[in-house]
């Protein structure tokens, strides 16, 4: 294969390698990406819980996830001291750890093998940067037309090690009749197991569990039993989501916070570190229980507080809230407080930063009226309730 240049394009916040790939290679790959996600999709390859796909663009799957999560079987009862827990967190350097070996067998299980030995070579490629090379031995190389094929079909690996094989198939439903994303054939598959519904997308995935107290207790003994805590330490650096009201955010209760811990462990431990691995300063795990009335998490630049109704007194007329339906009784049963999260809105000012800096060379006006637009359409009512973070931190105070 022909070398690969490369150069970085700078946001501020963090660079975006640009690969430099001979014409003609990329009008092959275009051809074999096109194949391939054609197949994959008229086999059912992919479950439904993987994203981003067609179904659902990114504001509408944070809606139908908030939706889904209302729905769930007695998702908001807490009376016998049920814990409803999500995980949010990502796979790390899920890129650069791909073993092109292992991708190989894992390619040829789907592909003819000429097929997977051509797009295996195409990474084993010579990578150049200003008056420095590097053969590329170990990790994807994302500029490849056909790149984002294969992190789907790599990351279906992964999310298998994460359900286990059993839950897998009772998520994604059976090969004649699959299951629309959050849907279960019946009551008795969704509740009989922890795990409740899953989505990655890319490589962020969200878990929502649902315990009884006894299997909750459980997993807390595992867990400390690995881990000591005699002096409860375990609430110092547990992540919160301080853009939410002190009153909004989770209440760091000490059965909470070790339940939080215990299933972060628990997943964690499900990975190899040299395919991938989870950190807690990446991740966040919520738990709703009978000392915590919220459920947060964010998803797709959303932060996302969902409060039951059976939890609070006030009526939730206002923009900047989704009222959540119950599917059968018709009736509001929670409200989902949206906002923008600070990686975006930093994202946004990073933009802002970059149109300035060019404003001598090319017109202002349109690229800002661009880039204002895009962030309104898109964030739209979460919006209205982002405050500027220094101002709520004073409001607090």
């Amino acid at each position: 294969m022909k070398e690969v240049g490369i150069q970085f394009m700078d946001l501020y916040s963090y660079l975006i390698p640009v690969y430099e790939i001979d014409p003609l290679e990329k009008i092959t790959d275009a051809y074999l990406d096109q194949y391939l996600w054609y197949e994959g999709d008229k086999r059912g390859l992919f479950s439904n819980w993987i994203k981003p796909a067609d179904s659902e663009p990114p504001p509408l799957l944070v809606y139908k996830w908030c939706q889904g999560i209302n729905n769930l079987q007695g998702v908001w009862d807490t009376s016998d001291g049920q814990c409803v827990v999500m995980l949010q967190t990502k796979f790390e350097k899920l890129f650069e750890k791909i073993d092109l070996t292992m991708l190989n067998r894992l390619l040829r299980l789907i592909l003819d093998h000429n097929l997977a030995d051509y797009m295996c070579a195409k990474n084993s490629v010579l990578l150049a940067y200003k008056d420095m090379s590097h053969t590329n031995s170990h990790g994807l190389i994302r500029g490849l037309q056909f790149a984002s094929f294969v992190v789907q079909f790599y990351g279906l690996s992964l999310d298998l090690l994460l359900l286990g094989l059993t839950r897998a198939s009772e998520i994604a439903g059976p090969p004649q009749t699959p299951n629309e994303f959050m849907t279960f054939c019946d009551t008795k598959v969704e509740t009989c197991h922890p795990i409740r519904m899953y989505a990655r997308y890319i490589d962020r995935v969200h878990i929502m569990f649902r315990f009884t107290h006894e299997e909750a207790r459980d997993l807390i003994q595992r867990y400390l039993m690995e881990h000591p805590d005699p002096n409860n330490e375990n609430m110092v650096g547990y992540n919160n989501k301080k853009c939410w009201p002190r009153d909004a955010r989770m209440r760091l209760m000490k059965h909470d916070v070790n339940l939080g811990r215990s299933v972060f462990w628990g997943i964690k431990n499900r990975l190899p570190r040299s395919i991938t691995t989870l950190e807690w300063e990446n991740g966040f795990v919520s738990v709703y229980s009978k000392d915590n009335p919220n459920l947060l998490f964010s998803m797709c630049g959303f932060e996302v507080r969902i409060l039951p109704k059976i939890r609070t007194t006030q009526s939730n007329t206002k923009d900047g809230v989704w009222n959540l339906q119950n599917e059968h009784t018709k009736e509001r049963t929670a409200a989902a407080f949206l906002r923008v999260d600070d990686e975006h809105m930093k994202s946004f000012e990073n933009r802002v930063r970059q149109i300035l800096m060019s404003s001598g060379s090319t017109t202002f006006t349109n690229k800002w009226n661009t880039a204002l637009i895009g962030l309104m359409t898109y964030f739209r009512e979460a919006t209205v309730h982002t405050q500027d973070q220094d101002r709520a931190e004073l409001k607090d105070a």
